[in-house]
């Protein structure tokens, strides 16, 4: 049975509090902020804001976003300077002065280019489809739909990504498919990244808090005594703890600062 976080907030604070620093990994959409029927509505609140800003600036706390959406988008959405902030899944990381781009996500950008055009085409006349470019992926969004069935939508986006299938691959998430690079990379690699990027030692305790699929790679390599929280309970989830919503999170993240 998965734990529930604040049910297990004594033994989390704990843990916490016996470590001298912490790598701080969060999750965007559905984590920080609820999902909206339109990315664009998606937007912190300034107490959270303020609350991010906080911990961002904490010396006993390494704070990253790590987001399905392009890194200029999710850099726009959080606006804290100095942070590490990973964009696509992970196929794009900045900190500072350091921008990393997969190289082979970067190779395949214009045979991307060529599907975001085919599905526009095609996808387009659909009301409420909405299709978002972002340079090293592609999502499209199908929570506004009616009338069409995702089976439908899903297989003219087959239908269009099949010739590319050697390069491209589907997935699918909350109201969503995307189309991604055919790569082995994921969250939980782009994590690794992530922490090398910062110079930090392996051992150091780390704290995910993400509610997509795509979040399961991370919860999956995180170590026994990390902190991992699943937003929704998830009965396949890898995380050690879930909490109910984006609310929670909130609240929790404000009981971390408390803990300094």
């Amino acid at each position: 049975m998965k734990k529930y976080l604040f049910d297990r907030l004594r033994e989390i604070s704990n843990k916490i509090r016996n470590t001298d620093h912490i790598l701080l990994y969060l999750d965007y959409d559905g984590t920080l902020v609820p999902i909206c029927k339109n990315p664009s509505l998606a937007k912190l609140s300034p107490e959270t804001k303020e609350l991010l800003t906080d911990l961002s600036q904490n010396p006993c706390i390494s704070m990253n976003i790590i987001s399905g959406r392009s890194l200029n988008e999710i850099k726009k959405l959080i606006g804290i300077e100095n942070i590490l902030y990973a964009g696509n899944h992970g196929f794009e990381i900045s900190y500072k002065q350091h921008h990393w781009v997969h190289p082979e996500a970067e190779r395949i950008k214009p045979i991307l280019k060529n599907v975001v055009k085919e599905l526009k085409a095609q996808l387009n006349t659909i009301d409420g489809v909405l299709i978002e470019d972002k340079g090293l992926t592609l999502s499209i969004h199908y929570r506004n739909v009616a009338g069409k069935s995702a089976k439908d939508i899903e297989k003219i986006i087959q239908d269009i990504v099949n010739p590319y299938r050697e390069t491209l691959r589907i997935t699918s998430g909350k109201k969503v498919y995307e189309v991604r690079p055919k790569i082995d990379w994921d969250k939980g690699k782009a994590i690794i990244k992530m922490q090398q990027m910062l110079n930090l030692k392996e051992e150091i305790l780390k704290i995910y808090i993400g509610d997509d699929k795509t979040d399961e790679d991370a919860f999956k390599i995180l170590r026994e005594n990390d902190i991992s929280i699943v937003v929704g309970y998830k009965k396949y989830s890898k995380a050690h703890y879930f909490c109910k919503n984006s609310k929670e999170v909130i609240l929790f993240l404000r009981h971390l600062k408390s803990l300094y």
